[in-house]
Protein backbone atom coordinates (compact mmCIF):
# COMPACT_ATOMS: atom_id res chain seq x y z
CA UNK A 1 0.00 0.00 0.00
CA UNK A 2 1.11 3.70 -0.91
CA UNK A 3 2.33 5.51 1.87
CA UNK A 4 2.68 9.31 1.22
CA UNK A 5 2.49 10.90 -2.26
CA UNK A 6 3.46 9.23 -5.52
CA UNK A 7 7.02 10.84 -6.52
CA UNK A 8 7.06 11.76 -10.07
CA UNK A 9 9.92 12.42 -12.38
CA UNK A 10 9.57 14.35 -15.56
CA UNK A 11 12.27 13.50 -18.84
CA UNK A 12 11.92 16.69 -21.09
CA UNK A 13 10.76 20.25 -20.57
CA UNK A 14 9.21 20.75 -23.71
CA UNK A 15 5.63 22.61 -24.02
CA UNK A 16 4.31 19.81 -22.30
CA UNK A 17 6.99 18.77 -19.72
CA UNK A 18 6.39 22.14 -18.50
CA UNK A 19 2.47 21.98 -18.11
CA UNK A 20 2.80 18.62 -16.65
CA UNK A 21 5.46 20.31 -14.18
CA UNK A 22 2.96 23.39 -13.63
CA UNK A 23 0.30 20.89 -12.70
CA UNK A 24 2.37 19.56 -9.83
CA UNK A 25 3.46 22.80 -8.28
CA UNK A 26 1.75 25.60 -6.28
CA UNK A 27 -1.86 25.68 -4.46
CA UNK A 28 -3.38 23.87 -7.12
CA UNK A 29 -1.10 21.09 -7.68
CA UNK A 30 -2.74 17.22 -8.10
CA UNK A 31 -2.92 15.59 -4.89
CA UNK A 32 -1.59 12.66 -4.24
CA UNK A 33 1.34 13.59 -6.35
CA UNK A 34 4.76 15.20 -5.78
CA UNK A 35 7.69 16.52 -8.36
CA UNK A 36 10.53 14.27 -7.32
CA UNK A 37 12.90 15.46 -10.15
CA UNK A 38 13.61 16.42 -13.73
CA UNK A 39 15.72 15.25 -16.30
CA UNK A 40 16.42 18.44 -19.34
CA UNK A 41 18.76 18.51 -22.04
CA UNK A 42 19.66 22.29 -21.38
CA UNK A 43 19.74 22.62 -17.54
CA UNK A 44 20.55 26.66 -17.97
CA UNK A 45 17.62 27.05 -21.15
CA UNK A 46 15.14 25.85 -18.67
CA UNK A 47 16.82 27.49 -15.30
CA UNK A 48 14.51 30.74 -15.24
CA UNK A 49 10.84 28.24 -15.62
CA UNK A 50 12.28 25.98 -13.33
CA UNK A 51 13.36 28.99 -10.68
CA UNK A 52 9.57 30.26 -10.36
CA UNK A 53 8.29 26.63 -9.20
CA UNK A 54 7.31 26.98 -5.24
CA UNK A 55 9.13 23.58 -4.48
CA UNK A 56 12.08 23.59 -6.36
CA UNK A 57 13.25 19.88 -7.75
CA UNK A 58 16.66 18.52 -8.46
CA UNK A 59 17.66 17.89 -12.38
CA UNK A 60 19.01 14.30 -12.32
CA UNK A 61 20.41 11.98 -15.00
CA UNK A 62 17.86 9.57 -16.17
CA UNK A 63 18.94 6.87 -13.76
CA UNK A 64 19.24 9.05 -10.69
CA UNK A 65 15.74 10.09 -11.85
CA UNK A 66 14.36 6.92 -11.99
CA UNK A 67 16.26 5.28 -8.92
CA UNK A 68 14.32 8.01 -6.92
CA UNK A 69 10.83 8.07 -7.99
CA UNK A 70 7.61 5.84 -8.12
CA UNK A 71 6.57 7.06 -11.80
CA UNK A 72 8.36 8.21 -14.58
CA UNK A 73 6.63 10.40 -17.16
CA UNK A 74 8.28 10.80 -20.50
CA UNK A 75 7.64 13.93 -22.13
CA UNK A 76 11.14 13.80 -24.21
CA UNK A 77 11.46 13.57 -28.04
CA UNK A 78 11.03 10.41 -29.25
CA UNK A 79 14.42 9.40 -29.97
CA UNK A 80 15.40 8.94 -26.33
CA UNK A 81 12.96 6.79 -25.45
CA UNK A 82 15.90 3.86 -25.35
CA UNK A 83 17.68 6.07 -23.03
CA UNK A 84 14.14 6.54 -20.66
CA UNK A 85 12.00 3.32 -21.22
CA UNK A 86 14.32 0.71 -20.44
CA UNK A 87 15.64 1.88 -16.74
CA UNK A 88 12.16 2.85 -15.75
CA UNK A 89 11.02 -0.94 -16.64
CA UNK A 90 13.83 -2.37 -15.76
CA UNK A 91 13.01 -1.46 -12.14
CA UNK A 92 9.55 -1.26 -11.65
CA UNK A 93 8.30 1.53 -11.82
CA UNK A 94 5.44 3.32 -13.44
CA UNK A 95 6.56 4.59 -16.56
CA UNK A 96 3.94 7.08 -18.73
CA UNK A 97 5.04 8.51 -21.91
CA UNK A 98 3.53 10.55 -24.96
CA UNK A 99 5.59 8.90 -27.53
CA UNK A 100 3.58 6.43 -28.43
CA UNK A 101 4.63 5.89 -32.02
CA UNK A 102 8.26 5.22 -30.45
CA UNK A 103 6.66 3.02 -28.34
CA UNK A 104 5.20 0.82 -31.32
CA UNK A 105 8.43 -0.02 -32.62
CA UNK A 106 9.32 -1.74 -29.37
CA UNK A 107 6.96 -4.65 -28.13
CA UNK A 108 9.89 -6.00 -26.10
CA UNK A 109 8.89 -3.02 -23.64
CA UNK A 110 5.85 -4.51 -22.81
CA UNK A 111 7.03 -8.53 -22.59
CA UNK A 112 9.65 -6.79 -20.38
CA UNK A 113 7.09 -5.04 -17.87
CA UNK A 114 5.68 -8.03 -17.45
CA UNK A 115 8.56 -9.83 -16.08
CA UNK A 116 9.49 -7.06 -13.90
CA UNK A 117 6.68 -6.13 -12.68
CA UNK A 118 6.40 -2.11 -14.77
CA UNK A 119 3.75 -0.60 -15.57
CA UNK A 120 3.49 1.31 -19.26
CA UNK A 121 0.69 3.34 -19.40
CA UNK A 122 0.04 5.80 -22.57
CA UNK A 123 -1.74 9.13 -22.36
CA UNK A 124 -4.80 9.76 -24.77
CA UNK A 125 -3.32 12.38 -26.10
CA UNK A 126 -5.12 13.69 -29.00
CA UNK A 127 -8.07 11.34 -29.21
CA UNK A 128 -11.01 10.18 -26.98
CA UNK A 129 -13.47 7.42 -26.00
CA UNK A 130 -10.54 5.01 -24.70
CA UNK A 131 -13.43 3.96 -22.36
CA UNK A 132 -15.74 3.02 -25.00
CA UNK A 133 -12.76 1.79 -26.89
CA UNK A 134 -11.45 -0.70 -23.76
CA UNK A 135 -15.48 -2.00 -23.69
CA UNK A 136 -15.43 -2.71 -27.22
CA UNK A 137 -12.00 -4.63 -26.56
CA UNK A 138 -14.11 -7.42 -24.70
CA UNK A 139 -16.15 -7.91 -27.62
CA UNK A 140 -13.55 -7.75 -30.29
CA UNK A 141 -12.93 -5.32 -33.28
CA UNK A 142 -13.86 -5.58 -36.75
CA UNK A 143 -12.27 -2.75 -38.51
CA UNK A 144 -10.52 0.22 -37.08
CA UNK A 145 -10.03 3.36 -39.04
CA UNK A 146 -8.13 6.97 -38.13
CA UNK A 147 -8.61 9.90 -40.57
CA UNK A 148 -6.62 12.54 -39.80
CA UNK A 149 -6.44 15.91 -41.64
CA UNK A 150 -3.97 18.63 -40.67
CA UNK A 151 -2.61 21.96 -41.99
CA UNK A 152 -0.15 21.51 -44.94
CA UNK A 153 2.64 23.30 -43.19
CA UNK A 154 2.25 20.54 -40.38
CA UNK A 155 3.26 17.63 -42.62
CA UNK A 156 5.45 19.46 -44.95
CA UNK A 157 8.54 17.90 -43.55
CA UNK A 158 7.61 14.58 -42.66
CA UNK A 159 9.82 11.66 -44.62
CA UNK A 160 6.77 10.29 -46.09
CA UNK A 161 5.70 14.03 -47.57
CA UNK A 162 9.15 14.62 -48.90
CA UNK A 163 10.03 10.91 -50.15
CA UNK A 164 7.05 11.37 -52.25
CA UNK A 165 8.24 14.90 -53.78
CA UNK A 166 4.52 16.74 -52.53
CA UNK A 167 4.13 20.02 -52.72
CA UNK A 168 2.02 21.01 -49.87
CA UNK A 169 2.36 24.85 -49.81
CA UNK A 170 0.43 25.85 -52.81
CA UNK A 171 -2.86 23.20 -52.12
CA UNK A 172 -5.95 25.07 -52.51
CA UNK A 173 -7.86 21.41 -51.74
CA UNK A 174 -7.63 18.95 -49.59
CA UNK A 175 -5.16 15.92 -50.76
CA UNK A 176 -5.20 12.63 -49.31
CA UNK A 177 -1.29 11.96 -48.94
CA UNK A 178 -1.16 8.69 -47.35
CA UNK A 179 -3.50 5.46 -46.74
CA UNK A 180 -1.86 2.41 -44.90
CA UNK A 181 -1.96 0.88 -41.51
CA UNK A 182 -0.51 2.39 -38.38
CA UNK A 183 2.68 0.67 -38.46
CA UNK A 184 3.53 2.04 -41.91
CA UNK A 185 1.99 5.44 -40.28
CA UNK A 186 4.83 5.67 -37.53
CA UNK A 187 7.14 5.29 -40.11
CA UNK A 188 5.85 7.51 -42.63
CA UNK A 189 4.61 10.68 -40.14
CA UNK A 190 6.94 9.91 -37.14
CA UNK A 191 6.31 13.82 -35.59
CA UNK A 192 2.80 13.19 -36.13
CA UNK A 193 1.13 9.62 -35.45
CA UNK A 194 1.32 9.17 -32.00
CA UNK A 195 -2.61 9.35 -32.48
CA UNK A 196 -2.29 6.67 -34.64
CA UNK A 197 -0.23 4.43 -32.82
CA UNK A 198 -2.03 5.01 -29.70
CA UNK A 199 -5.38 4.42 -30.83
CA UNK A 200 -4.11 0.60 -32.57
CA UNK A 201 -2.34 -0.01 -28.61
CA UNK A 202 -5.60 -0.27 -28.20
CA UNK A 203 -7.43 -1.53 -30.44
CA UNK A 204 -6.45 -4.23 -33.55
CA UNK A 205 -2.75 -3.25 -32.95
CA UNK A 206 -0.43 -1.61 -35.44
CA UNK A 207 -0.52 -4.07 -38.85
CA UNK A 208 -4.82 -3.96 -38.00
CA UNK A 209 -5.76 -0.08 -37.61
CA UNK A 210 -5.86 1.88 -40.28
CA UNK A 211 -4.86 5.32 -41.20
CA UNK A 212 -5.77 8.12 -44.27
CA UNK A 213 -3.68 11.11 -43.73
CA UNK A 214 -5.04 14.35 -45.17
CA UNK A 215 -3.22 17.75 -45.95
CA UNK A 216 -5.80 20.25 -45.68
CA UNK A 217 -5.55 24.14 -46.45
CA UNK A 218 -8.96 25.19 -44.72
CA UNK A 219 -8.33 23.17 -41.36
CA UNK A 220 -6.73 25.54 -38.68
CA UNK A 221 -6.99 22.77 -35.75
CA UNK A 222 -5.90 18.71 -35.67
CA UNK A 223 -8.55 17.45 -36.93
CA UNK A 224 -9.42 13.79 -35.64
CA UNK A 225 -11.66 11.33 -36.95
CA UNK A 226 -12.14 7.71 -36.07
CA UNK A 227 -14.36 4.61 -36.98
CA UNK A 228 -15.40 1.70 -34.95
CA UNK A 229 -16.86 -1.94 -36.31
CA UNK A 230 -16.93 -4.11 -33.71
CA UNK A 231 -20.05 -7.29 -33.06
CA UNK A 232 -20.97 -5.30 -29.73
CA UNK A 233 -21.70 -1.51 -31.43
CA UNK A 234 -20.26 0.93 -33.75
CA UNK A 235 -18.58 4.09 -32.81
CA UNK A 236 -18.03 7.75 -34.28
CA UNK A 237 -15.50 9.84 -32.69
CA UNK A 238 -14.54 13.13 -34.05
CA UNK A 239 -12.06 15.99 -32.28
CA UNK A 240 -10.78 19.47 -33.30
CA UNK A 241 -7.84 19.90 -31.16
CA UNK A 242 -6.68 23.48 -31.02
CA UNK A 243 -2.65 23.84 -31.86
CA UNK A 244 -0.50 24.69 -28.98
CA UNK A 245 1.05 28.05 -29.56
CA UNK A 246 4.60 26.86 -29.01
CA UNK A 247 4.15 23.77 -31.02
CA UNK A 248 1.67 23.53 -33.91
CA UNK A 249 2.12 19.70 -34.23
CA UNK A 250 0.70 18.88 -31.19
CA UNK A 251 -3.07 19.49 -30.11
CA UNK A 252 -4.33 21.45 -26.97
CA UNK A 253 -5.64 18.25 -25.87
CA UNK A 254 -2.48 15.88 -25.58
CA UNK A 255 -1.10 17.96 -22.50
CA UNK A 256 -4.50 18.00 -20.66
CA UNK A 257 -4.59 13.92 -21.08
CA UNK A 258 -1.44 13.53 -19.57
CA UNK A 259 -2.49 15.48 -16.78
CA UNK A 260 -5.70 13.84 -16.60
CA UNK A 261 -4.06 10.60 -16.83
CA UNK A 262 -0.93 11.38 -13.84
CA UNK A 263 -4.21 12.59 -11.54
CA UNK A 264 -6.20 9.45 -11.82
CA UNK A 265 -2.49 7.62 -10.35
CA UNK A 266 -3.76 9.01 -7.13
CA UNK A 267 -7.72 9.35 -7.38
CA UNK A 268 -9.92 7.54 -5.14
CA UNK A 269 -12.81 7.80 -7.27
CA UNK A 270 -13.30 6.63 -10.64
CA UNK A 271 -15.99 7.51 -13.23
CA UNK A 272 -16.37 5.66 -16.17
CA UNK A 273 -14.72 2.63 -17.48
Amino acid sequence: MQVGPLKVGIVGFGVIGQMVVAALDGPDALEGLELAGLTVRDPAKAAPALARLTRPAPILPVNELVASVDVVFDAAVAAAMDEIAPPAIEAGKIFITMNSGALLARPELFRRAEETGARIMVPSGGIVGFDGLRALARAGFDSVTLISRKPPESLADAPHVVAQGYDLSSLSEAMLIFEGNAAEAARAFPANANVAATLSLATLGPEGTQVQMWADPHVTSLYQEIHVNSPAAKLQIKVESQKMPDNPRTGSLTPLSAISMLASLASRNRIGS
